[in-house]
């Protein structure tokens, strides 16, 4: 009975040891989280050459097939929705091909409308001309500004546009109430709890 009263108050010690672990862990994420949300020094210089300040509107995590694609950020100078300044950042958290990137964009440009093939192929230049071969812990940044926009692929500039449909489109694959992953969108929105 001695060994076997050993190895229960072990197994108690190690359940709430653990448990105090996960706890301890989980406090800390929740902090780091609340105060870090931004731990690229490059994301955090181009957010400070196109803002005074920025707030957290909201984050999520797009996972594809219990696939985990990237970490979304949604910044405005208020911390609130803004429709004419905010910044879209995707922090990647696996490689993607250029090529399966564009693909996407496009489908998801064209479930908001029905494009020509002219404006595909021009659709498909432009985005061909803004995206990279994506590796893991890359990050896209995508800044509206009124009628302006500028992305960042790491820290180069890729594109600046003024094509406001475009633009509208572009951001609302992530940002528009119907888009593929409602849920997705509400969280990135900051409208879950």
């Amino acid at each position: 009975t001695f060994k076997f009263e050993k190895l229960v108050n072990f197994s108690m010690f190690s359940k709430y040891f653990f448990a105090l672990l996960i706890a301890l862990n989980l406090s800390h994420a929740y902090a780091e989280d609340k105060e870090n949300y931004l731990k690229n020094q490059t994301t955090i210089n181009i957010l400070k050459e196109n803002f005074t300040t920025y707030k957290l509107v909201g984050k999520a995590k797009y996972t594809y097939f219990l696939l985990d694609i990237y970490d979304a950020k949604l910044l405005s100078e208020t911390g609130n929705i803004e429709k004419n300044k905010f910044a879209l950042i995707l922090e990647y958290n696996r490689d993607i091909s250029k090529e399966n990137v564009v693909k996407e964009t496009i489908k998801q440009i064209q479930m908001q409308k029905d494009l020509k093939k002219k404006d595909l192929k021009d659709l498909d230049t432009l985005l061909n001309k803004a995206f990279r071969e994506i590796k893991k812990n890359d990050v896209f940044i995508g800044i509206k500004n009124k009628n302006n926009a500028l992305f960042y692929f790491n820290k180069e500039k890729v594109l600046e546009t003024q094509d406001i449909e475009f633009i509208d489109l572009f951001f609302n694959i992530w940002l528009r109430k119907n888009s593929q992953n409602p849920d997705f969108t509400k969280t990135l929105l900051g409208q879950t709890n």
